[in-house]
Protein backbone atom coordinates (compact mmCIF):
# COMPACT_ATOMS: atom_id res chain seq x y z
CA UNK A 1 0.00 0.00 0.00
CA UNK A 2 1.31 3.57 -0.47
CA UNK A 3 0.61 7.02 0.61
CA UNK A 4 1.15 10.40 0.22
CA UNK A 5 4.30 12.33 0.21
CA UNK A 6 4.89 16.05 0.05
CA UNK A 7 8.65 17.52 1.27
CA UNK A 8 8.71 21.34 1.27
CA UNK A 9 11.60 23.68 1.57
CA UNK A 10 11.48 27.27 2.07
CA UNK A 11 12.66 27.19 -1.89
CA UNK A 12 9.37 25.47 -2.47
CA UNK A 13 8.66 22.06 -3.65
CA UNK A 14 11.64 18.77 -3.48
CA UNK A 15 9.02 16.21 -3.50
CA UNK A 16 5.48 15.22 -3.95
CA UNK A 17 3.87 11.79 -5.06
CA UNK A 18 2.67 8.41 -3.89
CA UNK A 19 5.34 6.36 -1.77
CA UNK A 20 5.16 2.94 0.18
CA UNK A 21 7.82 4.67 2.62
CA UNK A 22 9.75 6.78 4.03
CA UNK A 23 12.79 6.80 6.36
CA UNK A 24 14.15 9.82 8.50
CA UNK A 25 16.12 10.78 11.88
CA UNK A 26 13.94 12.05 14.28
CA UNK A 27 15.55 13.83 17.64
CA UNK A 28 14.46 10.85 19.73
CA UNK A 29 15.85 8.38 17.17
CA UNK A 30 15.92 6.57 13.52
CA UNK A 31 11.66 5.57 11.92
CA UNK A 32 10.25 4.49 9.16
CA UNK A 33 6.82 5.52 7.64
CA UNK A 34 4.74 3.01 5.99
CA UNK A 35 1.30 2.79 4.98
CA UNK A 36 -1.41 3.53 7.64
CA UNK A 37 0.71 4.62 10.12
CA UNK A 38 -0.75 6.20 13.48
CA UNK A 39 -0.33 9.92 13.14
CA UNK A 40 2.16 11.65 14.69
CA UNK A 41 4.31 15.07 14.58
CA UNK A 42 8.13 14.91 15.03
CA UNK A 43 10.88 17.12 14.83
CA UNK A 44 14.35 15.89 12.45
CA UNK A 45 17.60 15.83 12.82
CA UNK A 46 20.13 16.29 9.93
CA UNK A 47 20.90 13.84 7.62
CA UNK A 48 19.74 11.41 4.99
CA UNK A 49 16.18 10.95 4.05
CA UNK A 50 15.06 7.95 2.09
CA UNK A 51 11.91 7.33 0.00
CA UNK A 52 11.34 4.03 -1.24
CA UNK A 53 8.56 4.00 -4.44
CA UNK A 54 7.90 1.16 -6.81
CA UNK A 55 11.17 -1.00 -5.69
CA UNK A 56 13.05 2.01 -6.20
CA UNK A 57 14.49 4.50 -3.41
CA UNK A 58 15.26 8.37 -3.92
CA UNK A 59 17.24 9.84 -1.12
CA UNK A 60 17.67 13.72 0.37
CA UNK A 61 19.56 15.17 2.79
CA UNK A 62 18.23 17.59 5.16
CA UNK A 63 19.42 20.45 7.54
CA UNK A 64 16.65 19.80 9.63
CA UNK A 65 12.91 19.74 9.89
CA UNK A 66 9.39 18.40 10.89
CA UNK A 67 7.59 15.70 9.34
CA UNK A 68 3.92 14.95 10.13
CA UNK A 69 1.36 12.00 10.12
CA UNK A 70 -1.81 13.52 9.08
CA UNK A 71 -5.34 11.85 10.34
CA UNK A 72 -5.54 10.29 6.84
CA UNK A 73 -1.94 8.91 6.99
CA UNK A 74 -0.67 11.37 4.77
CA UNK A 75 2.55 12.44 5.35
CA UNK A 76 4.21 16.07 5.44
CA UNK A 77 8.11 16.90 5.54
CA UNK A 78 8.91 20.75 6.16
CA UNK A 79 12.66 21.07 5.99
CA UNK A 80 15.26 23.93 6.14
CA UNK A 81 16.45 22.78 3.27
CA UNK A 82 16.48 19.86 1.60
CA UNK A 83 18.93 18.36 -1.36
CA UNK A 84 18.22 15.12 -3.80
CA UNK A 85 21.69 12.72 -3.36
Amino acid sequence: MSYKLSITAPTGKVFEDTVDSIAVIGTEGGFEVFSKHMPLISTLKPGRVRVRRAGRETAYEITSGILEVDLEHNVTLLADQATAV
